[in-house]
């Protein structure tokens, strides 16, 4: 439980850091409420976005999935904005993705390396912009997440 504590503090503050960069209109940050459908579970995410080119994204985010033992993915992904209708965003990218998981008890944890493939469409809605996620990170026990977030 105290990890669990110490991962949801590291969000608060990435989440703070993203409100006093965002002057810098290439660098957003944003939350996310997912459903890790393989885990059967919910997860929540903090995020950075940082523009690197016109259409190309850096998206790290730090999910931490809400099941009985910690399990918690640290994923560094890269989207393209594709071109999209008047107010809609539509993306599609892919990134690496590192998954810790410890059960209770005397079983010992594992961390796995894998790699993320996402799409997702959202509005321009500034200062908000709210979206949908779907996410598939390949890995020994392939998991697909899907979620809903705003970016501020």
């Amino acid at each position: 439980m105290t990890r669990s504590v110490r991962v949801v503090a590291l969000m608060g503050v990435l989440l703070c850091c993203a409100q006093g960069v965002r002057a810098d209109s290439s660098v957003m940050g944003g939350a996310r409420l997912s459903y890790y459908t393989d885990a059967a579970a919910p997860a929540l995410a903090g995020e950075l976005l940082f523009k690197l080119a016109p259409s190309i994204y850096f998206n790290p985010n730090l999910e931490v999935v809400f099941k009985d033992d910690s399990y918690i993915t640290f994923n560094t992904d890269f989207h393209y904005d594709f071109p999209a209708g008047r107010g809609t965003l539509l993306w599609a990218g892919a990134g690496l993705a590192v998954v810790s998981v410890n059960p209770p008890g005397p079983i010992g944890g594992h961390t796995d390396a894998g790699l993320d493939l996402l799409f997702g469409v959202g509005l321009r809605r500034r200062p908000l912009i709210p979206y949908f996620q779907a996410k598939v990170i390949v890995k020994d026990q392939t998991e697909l997440a899907l979620g809903i977030g705003l970016r501020f």
